[in-house]
Protein backbone atom coordinates (compact mmCIF):
# COMPACT_ATOMS: atom_id res chain seq x y z
CA UNK A 1 0.00 0.00 0.00
CA UNK A 2 1.37 3.46 -1.28
CA UNK A 3 0.50 5.97 1.96
CA UNK A 4 1.57 9.10 1.38
CA UNK A 5 4.33 8.08 -1.34
CA UNK A 6 6.12 6.11 0.73
CA UNK A 7 5.76 2.15 0.05
CA UNK A 8 7.27 -0.51 2.04
CA UNK A 9 9.67 -1.59 -0.51
CA UNK A 10 12.22 1.38 -0.05
CA UNK A 11 12.02 0.34 3.77
CA UNK A 12 13.00 -3.66 2.84
CA UNK A 13 15.57 -1.97 0.65
CA UNK A 14 16.92 0.73 3.83
CA UNK A 15 16.63 -2.43 5.94
CA UNK A 16 18.63 -4.68 3.49
CA UNK A 17 21.29 -1.79 3.06
CA UNK A 18 21.31 -1.21 6.91
CA UNK A 19 21.96 -5.06 7.18
CA UNK A 20 24.79 -5.50 4.80
CA UNK A 21 25.83 -2.03 3.93
CA UNK A 22 28.41 -1.78 7.36
CA UNK A 23 29.91 -5.11 6.32
CA UNK A 24 33.04 -3.60 4.63
CA UNK A 25 33.89 -1.36 7.07
CA UNK A 26 33.89 -3.78 9.30
CA UNK A 27 36.24 -5.90 7.53
CA UNK A 28 38.09 -3.17 6.99
CA UNK A 29 38.45 -2.55 10.91
CA UNK A 30 39.41 -6.22 11.47
CA UNK A 31 41.41 -7.42 8.49
CA UNK A 32 43.26 -3.99 7.49
CA UNK A 33 43.11 -2.09 11.01
CA UNK A 34 46.75 -0.13 10.52
CA UNK A 35 45.97 0.49 7.14
CA UNK A 36 45.62 4.32 5.47
CA UNK A 37 42.55 3.80 3.56
CA UNK A 38 40.81 2.14 7.18
CA UNK A 39 42.48 5.11 8.86
CA UNK A 40 41.08 7.42 5.88
CA UNK A 41 37.23 6.13 6.21
CA UNK A 42 36.78 4.65 9.44
CA UNK A 43 39.08 7.88 11.36
CA UNK A 44 35.66 10.17 11.13
CA UNK A 45 32.18 9.83 11.73
CA UNK A 46 30.99 9.63 8.98
CA UNK A 47 30.36 6.00 8.39
CA UNK A 48 28.36 5.36 11.41
CA UNK A 49 26.48 9.14 11.00
CA UNK A 50 25.35 7.80 7.35
CA UNK A 51 24.12 4.74 8.74
CA UNK A 52 22.43 6.54 11.61
CA UNK A 53 20.59 8.26 8.70
CA UNK A 54 19.54 5.38 7.31
CA UNK A 55 18.11 4.10 10.19
CA UNK A 56 16.31 7.40 10.88
CA UNK A 57 14.97 7.44 7.23
CA UNK A 58 13.48 3.59 8.15
CA UNK A 59 12.26 5.29 11.04
CA UNK A 60 10.58 8.03 9.23
CA UNK A 61 8.81 5.98 6.40
CA UNK A 62 7.62 3.60 9.00
CA UNK A 63 5.59 5.94 10.49
CA UNK A 64 4.12 6.95 7.27
CA UNK A 65 2.82 3.36 7.12
CA UNK A 66 -0.43 2.29 8.45
CA UNK A 67 -0.22 -0.41 11.28
CA UNK A 68 2.78 -0.48 11.07
CA UNK A 69 4.78 0.95 14.04
CA UNK A 70 3.68 0.27 17.36
CA UNK A 71 1.10 2.40 19.42
CA UNK A 72 3.05 3.44 22.40
CA UNK A 73 1.21 1.99 25.25
CA UNK A 74 2.16 -1.23 23.81
CA UNK A 75 5.91 -0.48 23.48
CA UNK A 76 6.19 1.01 27.03
CA UNK A 77 5.18 -2.74 27.95
CA UNK A 78 8.98 -3.83 26.87
CA UNK A 79 9.92 -1.90 29.41
CA UNK A 80 7.54 -2.66 32.45
CA UNK A 81 9.15 -4.65 35.00
CA UNK A 82 5.81 -5.76 36.15
CA UNK A 83 4.76 -7.31 33.18
CA UNK A 84 6.11 -10.21 30.91
CA UNK A 85 8.80 -7.57 28.79
CA UNK A 86 10.15 -10.77 26.64
CA UNK A 87 6.28 -11.41 25.58
CA UNK A 88 6.07 -7.94 25.03
CA UNK A 89 8.81 -7.22 23.12
CA UNK A 90 7.54 -11.05 20.75
CA UNK A 91 4.25 -9.11 20.16
CA UNK A 92 6.04 -6.40 18.65
CA UNK A 93 8.18 -8.33 16.47
CA UNK A 94 5.09 -10.24 15.39
CA UNK A 95 2.25 -7.44 15.18
CA UNK A 96 4.41 -4.63 13.70
CA UNK A 97 6.39 -5.11 10.48
CA UNK A 98 7.74 -1.95 10.43
CA UNK A 99 9.14 -2.55 14.55
CA UNK A 100 12.32 -5.20 13.15
CA UNK A 101 12.76 -2.95 10.13
CA UNK A 102 13.57 0.03 13.04
CA UNK A 103 14.91 -1.91 15.83
CA UNK A 104 17.49 -4.20 14.20
CA UNK A 105 19.30 -1.06 12.14
CA UNK A 106 19.27 0.51 15.49
CA UNK A 107 21.50 -2.03 17.06
CA UNK A 108 24.01 -2.18 14.25
CA UNK A 109 24.01 1.17 14.12
CA UNK A 110 24.93 1.23 17.90
CA UNK A 111 27.36 -2.24 17.51
CA UNK A 112 29.65 -0.05 14.42
CA UNK A 113 29.42 3.12 16.64
CA UNK A 114 30.88 0.82 19.33
CA UNK A 115 33.39 -1.10 16.91
CA UNK A 116 34.74 1.81 16.00
CA UNK A 117 35.68 3.29 19.46
CA UNK A 118 37.37 -0.05 20.16
CA UNK A 119 39.18 0.12 16.94
CA UNK A 120 40.20 3.96 17.48
CA UNK A 121 41.49 2.86 20.90
CA UNK A 122 43.87 0.17 20.07
CA UNK A 123 45.16 2.06 17.68
CA UNK A 124 45.60 5.00 19.96
CA UNK A 125 47.20 3.16 22.67
CA UNK A 126 48.60 0.07 20.48
CA UNK A 127 46.33 -2.75 21.55
CA UNK A 128 45.53 -6.19 19.62
CA UNK A 129 41.67 -4.85 18.47
CA UNK A 130 40.57 -7.46 15.77
CA UNK A 131 38.86 -10.46 17.79
CA UNK A 132 36.99 -7.65 19.95
CA UNK A 133 36.07 -5.10 16.55
CA UNK A 134 34.85 -9.18 15.49
CA UNK A 135 32.74 -9.54 18.14
CA UNK A 136 31.51 -6.73 18.76
CA UNK A 137 30.33 -6.97 14.90
CA UNK A 138 29.00 -10.74 15.04
CA UNK A 139 27.23 -10.54 18.81
CA UNK A 140 27.47 -6.69 19.85
CA UNK A 141 28.35 -5.58 23.37
CA UNK A 142 30.32 -9.19 23.69
CA UNK A 143 32.72 -7.26 21.92
CA UNK A 144 33.29 -4.43 24.22
CA UNK A 145 33.75 -7.00 27.14
CA UNK A 146 36.43 -9.24 25.19
CA UNK A 147 38.58 -5.26 24.24
CA UNK A 148 37.94 -4.70 28.23
CA UNK A 149 39.42 -7.76 29.15
CA UNK A 150 42.56 -7.58 26.52
CA UNK A 151 43.05 -4.45 27.54
CA UNK A 152 43.66 -5.62 31.21
CA UNK A 153 45.62 -8.80 29.74
CA UNK A 154 48.19 -6.69 28.84
CA UNK A 155 47.99 -4.29 31.34
CA UNK A 156 46.87 -1.65 29.54
CA UNK A 157 43.80 -0.51 31.39
CA UNK A 158 40.55 0.22 29.75
CA UNK A 159 40.65 3.43 27.45
CA UNK A 160 39.51 7.08 28.99
CA UNK A 161 35.74 7.73 27.78
CA UNK A 162 35.98 10.32 30.26
CA UNK A 163 34.80 13.69 30.33
CA UNK A 164 37.24 16.31 31.25
CA UNK A 165 35.86 17.56 34.67
CA UNK A 166 38.20 20.66 35.74
CA UNK A 167 38.14 23.92 35.86
CA UNK A 168 38.91 24.78 32.57
CA UNK A 169 35.86 23.33 31.09
CA UNK A 170 33.60 25.61 29.77
CA UNK A 171 29.92 24.99 31.56
CA UNK A 172 28.11 27.32 29.00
Amino acid sequence: MDIVGVSPEPIHTAFAFATFGPQPFWVLMVLLPKNEITKKIMGTMDVVIFFALVHFFIVSASIMQPDSTAPLLEFNDVFDPSKDSQAAFMNMVTNYPNFVAEEWPHVLTWDLFVGRWIWLDGLKRGIFTPHSVLFTNLIGPPGLLLHWITCLVTKKGFGSNEAPFDDDVDES
